[in-house]
């Protein structure tokens, strides 16, 4: 079974549980996901079943759309509020959180979109020789993480909440669209730090990656319900083919003969001009995707088969 499910991850769970959970509800060996959320995350995951495997380094490169809130007072060593408490406000910070605003937030805003320079948070699960620097970060080691360049393409405010009286922290929302390797996380501590205050994560939604939306996700209480019924086919039908995540690459189709001269590594050459780098689909004389190619020197290599 080939396809691509757009699931909703609720918060609470892992990544890792998630695909489980849909890997014993389609009885699909090999399934994986296309870009891990945090457990307390929730939204878009795609789980990739059967050869959509092949098409987690696709997704990785797509853009991703989250909604973020920011909550000002204390930091924490998750860089969300999850964590333990590393720094919290004093009383050199009380009247920065009171002179908060949406004007005063939103001119640090633009220092953080474009490429920007990020240090990855230590809870995360890049590997430091082999190993994730969030299990060194456990056991109170300091994982050798080194800035890295990330692409934000845009940061909206679409809401602020003043603290309170009763003690009431204050907190900003935000819409983030991000390229690879974005850590939200980071994003919001940065934020809070640039407006001199100590601050960190407080949720987080995926509402899309690539073509995929939260809006027509499905939850894993739907494919359970699906999977239970006698014939199955409202589960298959959760089943996305795999050029949904393929709709805006050039599209090359191949003559019969090609076809085999493709499979057959033989020189198969590019008719439409794309440069060199270029990723297409590549289609068969029938119209059936064939997989992902590469153009080299004007001739059209496989880079991912899907057949």
């Amino acid at each position: 079974m080939t396809g691509i499910i757009n699931l909703y991850k609720p918060s609470g769970i892992t990544s890792f549980g998630a695909v489980a959970a849909v890997r014993k509800l389609f009885g699909e060996r090999r399934c994986g996901h296309g870009g891990t959320l945090d457990p307390e995350a929730s939204g878009v995951l795609p789980v990739l079943l059967g050869k959509a495997t092949r098409l987690s380094d696709v997704f990785l490169g797509m853009r991703k759309t989250y909604e973020s809130a920011l909550r000002f007072g204390c930091s924490y060593d998750t860089g969300d509020v999850w964590g333990k408490v590393t720094e919290a406000a004093g009383a050199d910070h009380e009247k920065l959180i009171r002179e908060l605003s949406p004007e005063s937030i939103g001119a640090v805003l633009p220092r953080f979109t474009g490429t920007i320079v990020q240090l990855p948070p230590a809870y995360s699960a890049l590997k430091i020789g082999g190993v994730p620097a969030y299990k060194l970060a456990r056991k109170g080691e300091t994982p050798g993480l080194k800035p890295r360049e990330v692409n934000v393409y845009g940061i909206e405010l679409t809401g602020f909440t003043p603290s309170g009286a009763e003690g009431e922290p204050a907190e900003v929302s935000l819409r983030v669209e991000c390229g690879r390797g974005t850590y939200i996380r980071t994003l919001c501590c940065d934020i809070a730090a640039a407006l001199g205050l100590p601050g960190a994560m407080s949720s987080l939604r995926r509402v899309s990656y690539g073509p995929l939306d939260a809006g027509n996700a499905v939850s894993l209480e739907e494919l359970t319900e699906y999977a239970s019924a006698e014939n199955g086919a409202a589960l298959t039908g959760a089943l996305l083919p795999c050029d949904v995540i393929l709709g805006d690459f050039p599209e090359l189709r191949l003559s019969r003969e090609r076809e085999n001269d493709y499979f057959a590594g033989r020189p198969v050459y590019d008719e439409t001009g794309l440069p060199d780098g270029a990723l297409a689909k590549v289609l068969g004389d029938d119209g059936s995707l064939l997989g992902v190619g590469r153009v080299d020197g004007g001739v059209v290599k496989s880079k991912i088969s899907l057949i």
